[in-house]
């Protein structure tokens, strides 16, 4: 173990409350130079990593609705990001794409290169034995994330009342 792991699980936890913070505040900095939000900036990562592909699968790969995917594709059409096409496969079935975007592009180097030049120092520092255990840990709390995300979200889609008598003092700000 070196010296900055978690000793505990409590300590475990707040380390990966602190990691999510990181990248969710990481992420807004970045959809806001973008003029999106980090939920639609992360929607154009989706597209850039599997090309087109239908709104069940922008769903299955965050782990939002497909109703809230809708909306997302809605908001991305209209500031001219993406395009839903038939797929050249499957005439029934309709495909979300990335449109180019030149000053996209731009903004993503801007945004990214640096850290990709970051991270790719950050793993020199591991052997492949602890970038495996590191990889593992990546997918397993991803896994976790995009489930724990499809949990809440069809919590959200049942009306669930969060100034319930569960979440007491909790003003209800639901429209």
């Amino acid at each position: 173990m070196t010296q900055d792991a978690p000793a505990d699980g409590q300590a475990a936890a707040l380390l990966g409350r602190e990691f999510a913070t990181a990248i969710v505040v990481f992420h807004e900095a970045v959809g806001r130079l973008m003029g999106l939000s980090s939920v639609e900036r992360k929607c154009i990562d989706v597209l850039q990593r599997l090309g087109p592909v239908t709104a069940g699968a922008i769903a299955e790969h965050t782990g939002l609705t497909t109703g809230a995917v809708t909306g997302l594709v809605d908001r991305l059409e209209t500031a001219g990001y993406v395009q839903r096409a038939r797929d050249p496969h499957d005439r029934r079935k309709v495909v979300v794409r990335l449109l180019p975007n030149e000053q996209m592009d731009a903004l993503m180097a801007a945004a990214f290169g640096t850290f990709v030049e970051d991270m790719t120092e950050i793993t020199t520092r591991y052997s492949d034995t602890e970038l495996y255990a590191i990889t593992d840990w990546i997918r397993r709390t991803t896994d976790a994330l995009v489930a724990n995300t499809r949990r809440i979200m069809s919590l959200d889609a049942l009306g669930a009342d969060p100034s319930s008598s569960a979440h007491p003092g909790r003003p209800n700000i639901r429209r």
